[in-house]
């Protein structure tokens, strides 16, 4: 295949601002696609879905092939990198990002990628080597200028930090951030007068700016330099008595000094006046919930902040963390009702509602959630799964079927976990509809983009076993459920009812009773389950008492009386 650009060339006449009327001939420039670069973009296009799937021994196998084509590629390595870095093989994913940077020196892609690396290998020098070299190439790289300063810093190289401090403040100019933390590491050296030189020159860059009186008074405070401090808050609250953020550094100062009296007085003060911002009013909220013996006082605060701006989202969605917190979920919830009629954009407040009623096990009221929000995000992919979900629990499978195929029509290919989910939704569905066989089209489906998802690997198992179909199969994935969670009953119930489908009877009573000890004894299933294998094991009077035991936890099935009845175990 040869790909051609034409590039035309239109000349205009001096002076009269005319096109010429003769024409430049059209030039062609041919670039040769070579049978080696088809064979090389084939394997790396495989590559990468097989990478995206989750793939990754076919992926790297497909690298492999591109490597032998083009030796050391830097596209070829990089991708052998991240698969390297998701099964936690640090060294190969370094040795591959190092041959990647010498093939394409200039790619800073590459470059922080392998510092990253280096990071997490604990290679600290050889990062800060990486991070100078990408500013070297890009002066204006501000995310590897932040690297450096955290590096730096952490590591008690206080001038580096500084250096790259400067640099840093040279592309994003002077501000509050960059001059803090230029301060703090002045002081950590001891040396006071250029910390505070630091923020004097915020102070007289922006002299109607109050905040950074404040901040040099906080930064008084932290050196334990206290009139200064009290000095640069008097002088705001001379000019503004309503200021809050000097009102509550001022509260700060008295608890420094003990004078706790003083300190709640102000506190006091700030909180009941309108005439303060909300900001810090919130701020002293954060400060006082972190203290067991404040938790009255804050629910005070709360009550009073909550009168005085009804309409804020900010102080709801604080109250509602606050009521969390404290376990009053009822209460929790009626603020989420009220930020919901606040702002009904606000996708974070749906999602929470949805989760409480998950929790409550209202799926009548997790559809009607769904609906509405449709409403407002009418693309989005989690509300039709979740809807997906009400619908299965309401026994609405077609509806259910619908909703996950709208789902699927909208993640994007690379959310490998969502489109597993809505595969073992589909899955679950087809099985109840008695789709047996797209019930395991669905499950294989979702375990290609997620091959441990142990909820698929489970549902997969146990209905197989229901089936009597790949017997092996459903003992390999199950026993995956098990060796992850050892303590989860479901799991440990599948694995046994596998071993009693397949006839080994001891082994099916061992998991069982591992299901029962931990938590299945409140699940009827798995007594009746647990009654099934003591009677094909020869214990018929020990299943009987078990059986019984399902009834009177709930078990209700006709088949399990009817057991019962003939004291015996019967199939479906």
């Amino acid at each position: 295949m040869k790909l051609i650009r034409i590039v035309i060339l239109a000349l205009c006449v001096s002076g009269s601002l005319q096109m010429s009327a003769s024409k430049k001939a059209v030039q062609k420039h041919i670039e040769e696609t070579t049978p080696v670069d088809i064979q090389f973009n084939y394997f790396f296009d495989d590559a990468l879905r097989e990478r995206l799937a989750g793939h990754y021994d076919a992926a790297i196998d497909l690298l492999t092939n591109c490597n032998r084509i083009k030796p050391n590629d830097g596209n070829v390595m990089y991708e052998l990198s991240k698969i390297y870095v998701v099964t936690k093989q640090t060294d190969k994913a370094i040795a591959c990002l190092e041959k990647a940077t010498v093939a394409q020196p200039e790619n800073l892609w590459f470059k922080t990628a392998l510092a990253e690396q280096y990071l997490s290998s604990q290679k600290i020098d050889k990062a800060v080597e990486v991070y100078n070299a990408i500013v070297k190439i890009d002066p204006e790289n501000d995310e590897a200028l932040m690297m450096l300063i955290n590096i730096y810093s952490q590591s008690e190289k206080y001038n580096e930090a500084i250096g790259a401090l400067n640099m840093l403040e040279k592309v994003q100019g002077m501000n509050q951030d960059i001059t803090m933390e230029k301060a703090r590491l002045y002081f950590m050296q001891n040396q006071n007068k250029k910390g505070i030189a630091e923020i004097d020159k915020l102070v007289k860059t922006y002299p109607n700016e109050a905040k950074y009186q404040v901040l040099r008074g906080d930064i008084y405070l932290e050196q334990k330099m206290q009139k200064e401090a009290l000095a640069c808050y008097q002088q705001v609250l001379n000019t503004d008595p309503n200021n809050g953020d000097a009102l509550y550094s001022l509260s700060k100062y008295y608890k420094a000094v003990g004078d706790t009296v003083s300190m709640m007085s102000v506190l006091d003060q700030m909180m009941r006046n309108k005439n303060v911002d909300l900001e810090p009013k919130l701020s002293v909220l954060k400060d006082l919930v972190t203290r067991p013996s404040e938790m009255q006082k804050v629910e005070g605060y709360l009550s009073s902040l909550l009168e005085m701006y009804p309409e804020e989202e900010s102080l709801h969605n604080y109250n509602y963390l606050f009521l969390m917190m404290r376990q009053k979920n009822e209460a929790a919830e009626n603020e989420l009702k009220i930020m919901l009629d606040l702002n009904p954009q606000n996708k974070v407040t749906w999602m929470r509602m949805i989760d409480m009623k998950i929790k409550q096990e209202n799926f009548t009221a997790i559809d009607s959630l769904c609906s509405k929000a449709l409403g407002y995000f009418a693309d989005d992919v989690d509300f039709y799964f979740y809807k997906a979900i009400a619908l299965y629990q309401s026994g609405k499978y077609k509806e259910t079927i619908s909703h996950c195929n709208k789902a699927l029509q909208l993640v994007p290919d690379e959310n490998i976990v969502m489109r597993s989910q809505i595969y073992t939704q589909l899955g679950d569905t087809y099985y109840k509809l008695g789709m047996k066989d797209s019930t395991f089209v669905s499950y294989a489906q979702s375990l290609k983009y997620q091959p441990n998802n142990i909820g698929t690997l489970n549902n997969y198992a146990y209905y197989l076993s229901l089936e009597k179909r790949e017997l092996q199969k459903a003992e390999s994935m199950s026993a995956k459920t098990v060796a992850a969670e050892p303590t989860n009953a479901t799991y440990l119930d599948t694995y046994a009812w596998i071993f009693f489908v397949e006839g080994n009877y001891s082994l099916a009573k061992i998991y069982e009773k591992q299901a029962i000890d931990n938590g299945g004894d409140k699940s009827p299933e798995v007594l009746e389950h647990y009654g099934d294998i003591l009677f094909m094991a020869g214990e018929k009077e020990e299943a009987l008492v078990w059986w019984q035991k399902a009834v009177n936890a709930g078990n209700n099935s006709p088949l399990l009386k009817k057991k019962i009845e003939m004291k015996s175990y019967l199939e479906k």
